[in-house]
C-alpha cells in the first residue's frame, strides 16, 4: 500500500467546498483499478490537502492513479469548477 498526498486549488471566485463534498466528489469518479483503499481531505479557502492510501505495485503507479482519480473528479464533478490539481504534478 502506498500513501500519496495530493493538493487541490480553487480560483478564488470558486464557493468553497466541504470536506465531505469533495471526498464523495472524488469516490464518484474512482475505478477498481485505482487501488483506493482510503481518502483523507482538508478543505481551505484556497482549495485542499488531501492523502489517499492506493494498492499498486510500486510508488510510480500510485502517482499515477492518484492523479488520475483527482482529474476525473476535477472534470466531472459539478462542485469543483475552476479547480486544479496542484499535487501530485505530471512527471
Amino acid at each position: 500500500m502506498h500513501l500519496v498526498e495530493f493538493a487541490l486549488t480553487k480560483p478564488q471566485s470558486a464557493p468553497e467546498v466541504s470536506a465531505d463534498a469533495l471526498l464523495r466528489a472524488l469516490w464518484e469518479v474512482c475505478e477498481p483499478g485505482d487501488g483506493l483503499e482510503h481518502l483523507r481531505v482538508h478543505t481551505a479557502r484556497s482549495g485542499a490537502r488531501g492523502v489517499a492510501f492506493l494498492i499498486a505495485p510500486d510508488a510510480a503507479s500510485a502517482l499515477a492513479h492518484c492523479r488520475g482519480l483527482c482529474r476525473r473528479a476535477l472534470e466531472r464533478s459539478a462542485e469543483l469548477p475552476g479547480w486544479e490539481l496542484a499535487r501530485p504534478a505530471r512527471p
